[in-house]
């Protein structure tokens, strides 16, 4: 009887440790998880072949952005969706999808909520991990789009940076009328989260005795950690690895810069394996996080034109896009 009072007084012990340790680790995991890494904002540019757009969020909020010409001045053969990296704006379509307005794709850019000129919403701060609020957006979005005559009826894809790669990702797993979706410098929040933790361990607890936690450990320490976030913020995170189950015939690629250190080749390649396998990813030698284009702008624009491709249709003749700077908030019809 003694040795089996031992035994639980043993076993108590050990799970009353392992639940200290797991809140210290998640608090601590917590604050890395929340810092937001500066990182350079390729800035965009006013564009002439655009034309600003009032969109209303379906939880109430009125986001900016621009709906882009093709620069040909013809009829769009595709509609994409472009979403800009934390702290970034609309304008920066006019970097990214440089090529896809070249050929012929209308190109509809938004600024997410507390971002840009759009409204914001109190007492929520975005940073690097998407969230419902983001995918909110991105619904306002669609529905503007499909509230439109014109822009309604024409093939759609999404293309995104980093944070908005993500958000570009995961709207394409909701929702099967995107048929094509492109990914710039973006991650899994999952894996992006156990990637910050091996980097900044050692500021939680010694590498050694991490080394010794079975990863089945770490994994529901790191979801405490998330869950204890969105408490504290009032949101909910997106997981690109829940989601990824869900998408179907949607093609994807991906790219990302070999030497990004915020988003490794590790972490681009585990994103790459959750959507395809390691083709659907192309690395960019000597690129940093989003600097992919800048590093290779001819390839880059040739690579994201002949992805997006495949979706175009020749234009109906009646899909005019009306002049540019034309005011507009239910559409181009």
């Amino acid at each position: 009887m003694s040795v089996l009072l031992y035994l639980a007084g043993l076993l108590y012990l050990i799970v009353v440790a392992d639940m200290m340790y797991r809140r210290f680790a998640a608090i601590r995991i917590q604050k890395i998880f929340e810092n937001v890494t500066p990182f350079g904002v390729v800035p965009g540019t006013f564009s002439s072949h655009a034309q600003p757009v009032s969109i209303q969020t379906i939880d109430g909020l009125t986001l900016s952005g621009s709906l882009h010409s093709p620069t040909s001045g013809k009829d769009p053969r595709g509609l994409v969706i472009f979403c800009p990296e934390l702290n970034g704006n609309h304008w920066m379509a006019t970097h990214y999808c440089h090529s896809l307005l070249a050929h012929d794709f209308a190109v509809l850019s938004f600024d997410f909520r507390n971002q840009g000129q759009s409204e914001c919403q109190d007492g929520y701060t975005p940073i690097h991990w998407v969230t419902e609020y983001e995918m909110n957006d991105v619904a306002g979005v669609l529905e503007f789009i499909e509230a439109d005559a014109v822009l309604s009826t024409l093939p759609l894809a999404a293309f995104g940076v980093s944070r908005g790669g993500v958000a570009a990702l995961a709207a394409a797993c909701r929702y099967p009328r995107i048929r094509a979706v492109m990914a710039d410098s973006s991650f899994g929040t999952m894996e992006m989260t156990r990637h910050f933790v091996q980097r900044f361990g050692r500021l939680i607890v010694p590498d050694w005795f991490v080394k010794m936690i079975p990863e089945w450990h770490i994994n529901i320490t790191l979801h405490q950690a998330m869950r204890s976030s969105e408490v504290s913020r009032g949101c909910r995170y997106v997981h690109l690895e829940q989601e990824s189950v869900h998408l179907d015939d949607t093609s994807v690629k991906l790219i990302s810069g070999k030497r990004d250190s915020y988003v490794s080749p590790k972490v681009a390649t585990a994103l790459a394996e959750m959507f395809g396998g390691e083709e659907i990813l192309w690395i960019v030698a000597g690129a940093k996080h989003n600097m992919s284009r800048s590093v290779a702008q001819a390839d880059y624009d040739n690579y994201v034109a002949k992805h997006f491709e495949p979706i175009a249709l020749d234009a109906p003749a009646t899909s005019t896009i009306p002049a540019a700077h034309e005011p507009a908030t239910t559409g181009l019809s």
